[in-house]
């Protein structure tokens, strides 16, 4: 009787998906300073940045039969702390971690859960939601932007928000 359940169950076992928690990739030799305001202003005390970089670039292969070789791209998540010390980077492509969102970051000097609710990775049309605490934080509201900062063969854009490290009071 119990197997049968079991086998009733098992359709609906295979939709649930659970949320996509990322790790932190950064070094302690990497922990330094954004000068680059597209990507980090600095906040005032007990505020954080929260920013994504998208790039991509390509060199010409003259391959007639593939338009898109030699073109290869990445993208990041990464959080400053208010004096825009970069103290976390999450690749959601790294280490095989590109398992749709929600993308979760939890750590142990973030008071609360960070989850990225919506995300566009597209260069000239980026874009992300967050939940963070009781609060929910999105380009196009509170100074959150976007900007091209490419240079060269390399395409890039960086989005970036505040958000209060503590959340936002009731």
């Amino acid at each position: 009787m119990h197997f049968q359940h079991l086998f009733t169950l098992l359709p609906l076992l295979a939709l649930a998906k659970a949320d996509c928690q990322l790790g932190n990739v950064i070094t302690d030799e990497e922990k330094t300073v954004e000068t680059n305001e597209a990507l980090c202003k600095p906040q005032g005390e007990g505020s954080y940045t929260f920013a994504m970089e998208n790039s991509e670039v390509g060199v010409p292969t003259f391959d007639g039969d593939n338009a898109f070789a030699g073109v290869t791209g990445s993208s990041a998540f990464i959080i400053y702390d208010n004096a825009c010390n970069r103290i976390g980077v999450y690749g959601p492509s790294n280490e095989g971690n590109d398992c749709g969102i929600p993308y979760v970051i939890m750590e142990n000097w973030l008071p609360y859960v960070l989850t990225v609710t919506q995300v566009n990775f597209g260069l000239g049309g980026g874009d992300f939601t967050f939940s963070y605490a009781n609060g929910e934080y999105m380009i196009g509201e509170n100074q959150a932007t976007c900007e091209d900062i490419s240079e060269g063969l390399r395409a890039v854009e960086a989005c970036k928000t505040g958000f209060p490290i503590n959340g936002e009071p009731v």
